[in-house]
């Protein structure tokens, strides 16, 4: 009766004692979880341009199992010290992108002179925004015929596998030590012979190539993927004559977004071909050696601040203008000058601020947010070409 007893006795303890480990388990699980959400607030306040996906959950004995990816390595290194710290058993599955501990082929090259960059791994997805000829870009990851890669301008998205040549490190440097060149027109043509009577490919300006000869008035191209080519030499410039030349000033950046006038709109377009509002100012921006954000919200988190509050007087030629509401920047445009402004509305074009002139837009003239100055700024979110590490 006494054995009986004590037996269950014991039973009751130690279903009691179970009972609170998983519940001290379930609790740990919840503040990990909002753990992670004020680091991912902390560390990522744009979803653009870093990722974190890792969940905490429960697993056998106590043990708490933390599982996902994230670009951030610092979030891995808090959330394990934390626990290591704290006594609390954990197994660590959190992945930080890229794994170069097993892919040595992290680094690529864009293939094509424009590279569709979509939001999901799927051609119906939205076009997110594009990576020019030579681009050089980080492959996070994969999934089937589809690579997760970070552009220059720290952008995220997915892209076809077919279009980036992935790279090591020992390759990505010899690409780089080669005698690079940007293609400076608009719009032009890879051909397959000196005399120009077989095409291999087309060009936009700021496509990146290796030179590795002259025919004449043509130059001998190989790009990234091992096509070879030739185009006129005048229409490129030497990768580090084009990364040295003088800071830019208004001029050049009015200069080169003059050009592109009529271009057509395309949502997700950053390239000669077709741009939408913030990619038309991205391209002009990048000609000009600077790598600007993607989306205009990005963006208008850059320059100084221009007071537009009682008059455009304190505008300058290449000062960006900002659309929409102060909660949503929605667009934006380069100014010209005398009260124009240049920007990707349906196509290129130049509109006025000035009521009495024939091209005054009244939609954007109420709708103007605020105005911000890129050039000759040092704000963090502009990255000069000449420094980025990639280049």
């Amino acid at each position: 009766m006494i054995i009986n007893l004590i037996k269950h006795r014991t039973c009751i303890f130690l279903t009691f004692s179970v009972l609170m480990t998983l519940s001290c388990t379930s609790r740990h699980v919840e503040l990990i979880n909002q753990e992670i959400g004020r680091l991912s607030v902390k560390y990522i306040p744009d979803k653009r341009t870093d990722l974190c996906s890792i969940v905490a959950s429960e697993g056998a004995r106590g043990v708490i199992i933390l599982k996902g990816e994230t670009t951030v390595p610092e979030i891995k290194s808090y959330l394990i010290k934390t626990l290591d710290e704290d006594g609390i058993p954990h197994a660590d599955s959190i992945l930080v992108l890229p794994d170069t501990s097993v892919n040595r082929k992290y680094m690529g090259l864009s293939t094509l002179s424009v590279v569709n960059l979509r939001k999901e791994p799927d051609h119906s997805s939205e076009l997110v925004s594009q990576a020019l000829l030579g681009t050089p870009v980080l492959i996070l990851k994969s999934s089937g015929g589809w690579l997760l890669i970070r552009t220059p301008d720290k952008y995220i998205s997915w892209t076809e596998r077919s279009s980036i040549r992935a790279v090591t490190s020992d390759e990505f440097n010899e690409w780089k030590n080669s005698r690079r060149v940007v293609f400076l027109r608009n719009s032009g043509w890879l051909y397959s012979n000196p005399s120009s009577t077989s095409i291999t490919g087309d060009l936009v300006s700021g496509c990146i190539m290796a030179m590795t000869g002259e025919s004449g008035d043509q130059a001998h191209m190989m790009l990234p993927e091992g096509r070879e080519g030739f185009t006129d030499k005048s229409s490129v410039l030497a990768l580090d004559d084009f990364l040295k030349r003088r800071p830019a000033d208004g001029d050049d950046i009015i200069g080169h977004a003059l050009t592109l006038v009529g271009v057509p709109y395309l949502w997700g377009g950053s390239s000669s071909k077709g741009v939408d509002c913030s990619g038309f100012v991205q391209t002009v921006f990048f000609m000009n050696g600077l790598i600007m954000p993607r989306d205009a919200s990005q963006q208008a988190c850059c320059g100084d601040s221009v007071d537009i509050s009682r008059d455009f007087s304190l505008l300058q030629k290449g000062d960006l203008l900002f659309f929409g509401s102060a909660k949503r920047i929605s667009h934006v445009a380069i100014y010209k000058g005398d009260m124009e402004y240049i920007h990707s509305s349906g196509r290129v074009m130049v509109n006025s601020l000035d009521t009495t002139m024939v091209n005054f837009n009244r939609y954007r003239r109420n709708s103007l947010v605020k105005a911000k100055r890129i050039i000759g700024s040092h704000n963090s979110g502009i990255i000069n070409l000449q420094e980025h590490p990639w280049y």
